[in-house]
């Protein structure tokens, strides 16, 4: 798999069962959840996110490998988001396709989504265990806002980036 292969585009109704599968599975490939988790569940609605949100894929040579969703300011799936603004949710790349620019790729696409929207910034939570994504929105000019850190549950800590668009 090569870098200049990924293709980011928006995903079709026909991938929905499979970007909810390939969702859950880079999760689970982490150690965040089995596939048995109550979380799970949500990961594998990629349904509700294409409804309620701008549902992104990544293709390489016609496997999807990654996916991202970009939640606006009163959409249902919101977690941080405030007016003005667009927040990345579930960002998932296979594991066979990690660290060949697939989440920069997804990471790029969901800022160009919150320019088309006329958007003042980009607002993302990502799990302190996260560290190679944090130096990725780090590199990509996303600063931390501790002051939006929050936790969905007692034993989950999520840290607050943000890009200004403008």
């Amino acid at each position: 798999m090569g870098r200049v292969d990924v293709l980011v585009r928006r995903a079709r109704e026909d991938e929905l069962a499979e970007v909810g599968r390939l969702t859950v599975e880079a999760y689970a490939a982490d150690g965040v959840i089995t596939a048995d988790h109550p979380y799970a569940t949500h990961l594998a609605d990629a349904a509700e996110r294409h409804r309620h949100a701008v549902l992104l894929v990544a293709e390489d040579e016609g496997r999807l490998v990654g996916t991202a969703t970009v939640v606006p300011a009163g959409s249902p799936l919101v977690e941080r988001c405030r007016t003005g603004e667009v927040e990345v949710r579930m960002l998932a790349v296979l594991p066979g396709a990690r660290r060949h620019g697939v989440g920069e790729r997804l990471t790029r696409a969901c800022v160009e989504v919150g320019r088309e929207r006329g958007c003042e910034r980009v607002i993302l939570s990502s799990g302190t265990w996260m560290a190679s994504a944090h130096r990725l929105y780090e590199r990509l000019g996303f600063t931390r806002v501790p002051d939006r850190d929050w936790s969905p549950r007692p034993e989950v800590r999520l840290l607050a980036y943000e890009l200004p668009l403008a």
